[in-house]
């Protein structure tokens, strides 16, 4: 048996919000989140994520109902909006869900923007989702996995709303970020074309486009998208609102880089912030040795 990818599952996602407490009362109200923690967030956690500047900032963990703590709030009233569909740089979180059409229904009056209605992927009908924008900007692929879609290994739901098992990227080039992140993980991944509707949608392309595109499986039950777009520009410089920060735990050996947290969402781990060849802010979790 192949030994498991060294990189993997996600162990949190950041995302930043002019209004803070508007955009957790907005997953909490609407997508079944729970917060598990606040307050003004250390330093050690803001240079972890690549971002020193947000030290003292208000702060949320969210929950899910299971209890897997999957997110953090930051709040940045001076940060300015990102199109995440036009720019490269993390481009989306797909979010595993228990029943997608009863929860797309849910959201006609709620702060979240459907812009796609529940559909069968493109990949398999086993896969069916809906696609969403947040408070923030934030795109979600809400998804339903209904059944085994070898060769890819998918979790199970178990909560309304779980856990973000696909973090999407938009980059420059699939095979550069690829090779980037399959050496951490120790893995080959899948290159292949579909079809990205929301994006197509939004780019006025005809919504039968396809796009370069590949998957890189991760542990526990989680992947990594690839996205190359034609067209899309630079991530913008600075804080920007929407998804800032992806963190994976690892198992490699953590770096000389790498700090040992005793705060935060990281407590008892040592992490390394990083960038990415798309201009992505990603982190890696290590055990301690």
């Amino acid at each position: 048996m192949a030994s498991p990818p060294l990189l993997g599952p996600i162990a949190l996602c950041t995302l930043v919000a002019a209004d803070g407490a508007g955009l957790v009362a907005a997953y909490t109200g609407w997508l079944h989140q729970q917060v598990a923690a606040s307050g003004a967030l250390d330093g050690a956690t803001a240079s972890a994520i690549g971002q020193p500047q947000l030290a003292g900032n208000p702060s949320w963990l969210l929950q899910n109902a299971a209890g897997r703590t999957w997110l953090q709030v930051i709040e940045c009233p001076l940060a300015p909006p990102r199109d995440h569909l036009a720019t490269y740089g993390w481009l989306a979180m797909e979010v595993l869900v228990g029943d997608v059409d009863q929860l797309a229904a849910s959201l006609a009056d709620s702060p979240f923007e459907l812009l796609r209605p529940a559909a069968d992927l493109d990949l398999s009908e086993q896969i069916r989702a809906c696609q969403a924008r947040g408070p923030a900007g934030e795109i979600l692929y809400l998804t339903q996995v209904k059944a085994p879609v070898p060769p890819f290994e998918l979790p199970r739901c178990e909560a309304p709303v779980d856990h973000l098992f696909i973090p999407v990227l938009s980059t420059p080039s699939r095979e550069l970020s690829l090779a980037q992140y399959a050496q951490l993980a120790d893995r080959d991944g899948l290159c292949f074309d579909t079809r990205i509707t929301v994006v197509n949608q939004a780019r006025g392309f005809d919504l039968q486009r396809r796009h370069p595109v590949a998957t890189l499986q991760l542990a526990g039950d989680s992947l990594l998208e690839l996205d190359q777009i034609g067209g899309t520009v630079g991530t913008p410089q600075g804080i920007c609102q929407g998804i800032a920060c992806v963190a994976f735990a690892c198992q490699r050996a953590a770096a000389g880089n790498s700090l040992p947290l005793q705060t935060g969402p990281f407590s008892g781990s040592a992490v390394s912030a990083h960038t990415g060849f798309a201009g992505e802010h990603y982190v890696l979790v290590h055990p301690q040795p």
